[in-house]
């Protein structure tokens, strides 16, 4: 509790939190801070609109507006002015300013039927607007100039809580997308100008493609590159799937990797989606109950840590934050939390066969190194600077362990952190 507790009543004391006012520090590399993480509701079904704010203990500083009734086709579910309804996203607004510091990812996506062709008794559809032409779409530039310019009853406003906004959830699949990338660029183009007016510090994101789709990604690279950058940051959805972390790590690796070979190097990324196996979003049964609470550790640590922390996530989102608690996870998330709050990574994670080690600062300034084997128990010695460690215990920050210099010390699935003084 005390990172956390430190970071809030901190960044109070410099900022006094106002009216109408986020007082969420920024996404960054260095340090790692709680907007670096983010909870994401499926559906809307246990929290946001259907139910109280995130209850789990382990709670990050981010909320990623996705399956929150915040799309375009619930927010104007039909044409002009008139046409909006904007009861979700107002209660929304008001849980954020209730929750500060908080911050919020707003994901476009849903074309409204009044505006394209649906079928059945669907409210919305993954077609390209109707009027969306070379210039861009007249009625989703429209949409967009209300949504920024929006304000809930209790004087809560979008342009102060909702600093993230990506550009189309999935448009490679196409249950949400089957327009081209070209047209989906141009009917953004218009648009961020708009966003960056109205929203200050707004930050904006590429489409997040998930499946490590390196064509579609290179295609709307490309797009940018030729025809204007729209893009802040660099957004993808990478789940573990039935893999462990560290043969996930290729796809991020991949998806990093052709950033980078796009004239992006210094670009930011963010896996603002990821789980366990997408469909049902719980850990393969393939692993034992240990290694799959390892696994969430690792799963971020890899992340952050990549390419020294420098070149790692800017961000890693957790899809549906009910499976953190029906899963048993939310000691652990917590605990990871307290670890790399406040921290910085100075290595990518490094491993000597199945021993993995994971070099970083914490932010009392001492150094430390996150350390697990993915073959199970093992015996470990670490450099003789090392004085305690930090492990997983089952409860909400973890407990610590005293050890002589260079004193041996059994590692596992589940990583723990050893820390000099």
């Amino acid at each position: 509790m005390q990172k956390l507790a430190s970071f809030v009543l901190g960044f109070a004391g410099l900022l006094a939190i106002a009216h109408a006012q986020s007082t969420a520090v920024p996404m960054a590399s260095h340090p790692i801070e709680p907007t670096n993480w983010s909870f994401e509701c499926e559906n809307g079904t246990y929290c946001g609109i259907y139910g109280g704010w995130i209850t789990t203990t382990s709670n990050p500083g981010t909320v990623r507006l996705w399956d929150a009734s915040t799309n375009w086709a619930t927010l104007q579910p039909s044409s002009g002015s008139n046409g909006y309804n904007w009861k979700d996203l107002d209660i929304w607004l008001d849980r954020l300013a209730e929750h500060q510091p908080s911050a919020a990812i707003y994901t476009f996506g849903h074309t409204p039927c009044w505006i394209a062709a649906c079928t059945g008794t669907n409210t919305w559809t993954a077609t390209p607007p109707r009027d969306l032409t070379t210039s861009g779409s007249p009625s989703f530039t429209a949409f967009v100039t209300a949504l920024v310019q929006h304000c809930s009853v209790a004087g809560n406003c979008v342009k102060n809580y909702i600093k993230y906004w990506e550009m189309w959830n999935e448009p490679d699949l196409t249950d949400y997308w089957t327009g081209s990338a070209a047209q989906l660029y141009n009917m953004f183009k218009p648009i961020i100008p708009i966003i960056r007016k109205y929203v200050p510090g707004a930050i904006t994101t590429t489409p997040p493609i998930p499946g490590g789709d390196k064509i579609w990604m290179t295609s709307w690279m490309n797009l940018e590159n030729t025809n204007g950058r729209l893009s802040d940051y660099y957004s993808f959805h990478v789940y573990m799937d039935t893999y462990s972390p560290e043969t996930r790590m290729t796809m991020v690796e991949k998806m990093v990797t052709t950033k980078n070979a796009n004239g992006w190097t210094t670009t930011p990324w963010m896996n603002t989606e990821t789980n366990f196996i997408i469909t049902d979003d719980v850990c393969s049964t393939q692993f034992t109950v240990q290694d799959c609470d390892g696994q969430l550790v690792r799963w971020h640590v890899l992340q952050y840590a990549y390419q020294g922390g420098a070149g790692g996530a800017v961000h890693v989102g957790w899809f549906n934050w009910e499976s953190i608690s029906s899963g048993g996870y939310d000691t652990y998330y917590y605990t990871m939390m307290q670890w790399l709050v406040g921290s910085t990574f100075t290595a990518s994670c490094s491993n000597s066969g199945t021993v993995y080690t994971c070099p970083l600062t914490e932010s009392n300034g001492n150094t430390a190194l996150i350390v697990w084997n993915t073959a199970g128990s093992s015996s470990y010695k670490p450099a003789s600077q090392y004085v305690d460690y930090r492990k997983f215990n089952g409860t909400y920050g973890g407990a610590t362990q005293n050890i002589s210099a260079g004193q041996a010390t059994t590692i596992g699935v589940i990583p723990i952190m050893f820390e000099s003084k």
